[in-house]
Formats: structure tokens, sequence, C-alpha cells
């Protein structure tokens, strides 16, 4: 895979406080109407997990306590087949002027590539009654309506 082909901008980190995500100029077209959300769905490239030996990594412990040998789509691990990372964010700010999107956080690096951003659908990316693995349960947040 060309990972250049597919890179429509890059993370960016300039100070602690600030985190945006500025779209290649041919893209910004894309990002019409994006501030129309709340939050966005980012698809990003991992990387530092990129080589043979990662690619070649079917499963794995996840880090949270307790945690049971699990296959590699049963995880989170950045160690996978195909290095593509997952993040929902808040969207601060669009700005037309620079193509940037500023969010509140992302678990990626500084001049990651973007490869993908999908507005956040509450309707259909939300799962209600979800199920996971007992040794997760704990990492679940506790909701009250």
């Amino acid at each position: 895979m060309d990972l250049q082909a597919t890179i429509i901008g890059y993370v960016k980190k300039p100070k602690e406080d600030q985190i945006f995500i500025e779209l290649l100029e041919r893209y910004w077209a894309g990002a019409l109407q994006l501030d129309q959300f709340s939050h966005m769905i980012v698809l990003w490239w991992i990387t530092g997990r990129d080589s043979t030996t990662y690619r070649s990594n079917l499963q794995d412990y996840p880090p949270q306590a307790n945690a049971e040998l699990s296959g590699i789509f049963a995880s989170r691990s950045p160690a996978r087949p195909t290095p593509v990372g997952l993040s929902i964010v808040a969207i601060n700010q669009v700005d037309d002027d620079t193509h940037r999107i500023y969010i509140d956080q992302i678990d990626a690096f500084d001049e990651t590539p973007v490869i993908d951003i999908k507005p956040y659908m509450p309707s259909s990316d939300r799962v209600d009654k979800a199920r996971v693995p007992p040794w997760f349960r704990d990492n679940i947040p506790r909701y009250t309506t």
C-alpha cells in the first residue's frame, strides 16, 4: 500500500495545549460543513509501529489489568497487520484560512499522517448494551441517566 497516496493531512501538536489536524490543501473542500458537527472520527496511520515485526503480530496482551492474551482484532494494540489508529475527538474550531481542524485530544503523535475523517453520528456510531470481556469491564465509565 502506498501510504503517501492515502494521506489527507497530519496531526499537529505545536504546543502542549494545542492540537489540530492540518489537511492538505487539495482535500480542504472535503471539510465543508464539518463545523456543524461537535465530534469526528479520525483514522490515522500508526507510523511508529509500521514494520514487518509489528505487522506480523496476531496476538497481544491488552494493557488493562488482568487482561488475557487476545487476538489482535480483539484488542487495541498498535502493533497490528494494518497499523490504523482510530480516535473520536471533539471539534473545537474549523479554520478555513489555515486548513486546520482544532480538536480536544488525540492519542497520535505530532506529524502523524491522517488517512480519513468522518463525522461522528450519534444515531449510528453509538452502541447500546455493548458486550466486553470480563477483564475490560473496570475500564467502562459508569453513566447515569
